[in-house]
């Protein structure tokens, strides 16, 4: 694997075991997983996951720090137990171009399968799905998120939809949402705020929960938006394709934050989780 020269292995030691803050930024194009403070501007990497990370797309964290890759090189996803840097776990049955993923209260991952346009779920601790659901009728999915109730989300980039699956559920249902176009990405704040990355759109529309239009919408920044998500303190970053990772404090349009240096920024997570 090649990588950055300035690139710091393993976890930052002081964030081992305390609560922390960290942001996971996936890499594709190094096979990394960046670690940063997010309440820093600008920040440089403090640590990195590297072993058997291969082209990571997306990346997403579990209650107890469990950080989960999906590796688009190698039809894989990696678990990585919190301040470990060697896998745990390693699925690959029922995957095919796993791009976007998600981890529920319960454990439950979630990855969608840019290959056969499906999206299928793990049961915690299994290691072959336990359901696939066939999205050929809905659009290409592809950027997942769990609300507070356990709820999956769906965005489709081609049908500019975005789709709940009810927990317990495995049919879409559309979220009839007024303003996405080609959305990539969906994730959840306090209150279960909900933010859309919209790559058509250059833009990120932000819901209050259960409403269908958006309350604000951050374009300054913008460029190119795949992946968001949003950190314990309210801080959310958005992803814009091969170029940066943005952050903006909590209610704010404008970037505080800039994260550079990254040939290819994809998704993001952040350690401790949002509080439900």
């Amino acid at each position: 694997m090649v990588h950055r020269d300035n690139l710091v292995r393993g976890w930052p030691a002081s964030k081992r075991k305390k609560k922390h803050e960290i942001l996971f930024v996936a890499n594709e194009s190094t096979s990394a997983v960046e670690m940063y403070d997010p309440k820093k501007a600008n920040p440089s990497p403090e640590g990195s996951i590297t072993d058997d990370v291969d082209v990571p797309i997306q990346v997403a964290v579990d209650k107890k720090g469990t950080v989960y890759v999906a590796n688009l090189g190698n039809n894989t996803i990696t678990e990585y137990k919190k301040g470990s840097s060697s896998p745990s776990v390693t699925l690959s049955s029922g995957l095919n171009e796993p791009y976007g993923l998600a981890v529920d209260s319960k454990g439950d991952v979630f990855a969608s399968n840019l290959g056969s346009n499906t999206i299928v779920g793990y049961k915690a601790g299994g290691t072959s799905p336990y359901e696939t659901i066939s999205f050929s009728s809905e659009g290409q999915a592809v950027g997942l998120g769990t609300d507070g109730k356990d709820n999956l989300w769906a965005a489709c980039d081609t049908s500019s939809l975005v789709f709940e699956i009810p927990a317990g559920s495995s049919t879409p249902q559309d979220a009839g949402l007024s303003g996405p176009e080609g959305p990539i990405n969906v994730s959840f704040g306090k209150g279960d705020q909900m933010f859309v990355s919209n790559f058509g759109g250059e833009n990120v529309a932000v819901y209050t929960y259960g409403t269908t239009s958006p309350a604000y919408t951050i374009t300054s920044g913008i460029d190119g938006p795949t992946f968001n998500g949003v950190t314990d303190s309210a801080t959310f970053f958005q992803t814009n394709q091969d170029v940066n990772v943005v952050g903006y404090k909590k209610g704010a349009t404008s970037p505080f934050s800039t994260i550079g240096g990254l040939a290819g920024p994809a998704g993001v997570a952040s350690w401790p989780l949002v509080p439900k």
